[in-house]
């Protein structure tokens, strides 16, 4: 049975965490620093969107791989000569 990452919780918090904190929940209502000309909420939220993708990546690297084909080099019974 292969891996996947949702048999994983700590990924899968991980995941949840950063998909919360790409929403600038934490600044509303608050006055907006600036830093490089743009607000801290919107570097925030492309930290964690930078970080969610990163994850995500990282997780379908680790996590999910693909069943080797058949020793036949991919051609398989119910396609003759191995068209799909």
């Amino acid at each position: 049975m292969p891996d996947e990452p949702r048999r994983h919780p700590l990924f899968m918090l991980l995941l949840l965490v950063c998909a919360v904190g790409t929403a600038p929940f934490l600044f509303i209502g608050s006055e907006p620093a600036i830093v490089f000309g743009l607000p801290i909420w919107l570097w925030s939220s492309i930290g964690f969107t930078l970080a969610l993708s990163l994850l995500t990546a990282w997780g379908i690297l680790r996590y999910w791989h693909d069943d080797p084909g058949p020793p036949d080099g991919g051609a398989s019974e119910d396609a003759p000569g191995g068209a799909v």
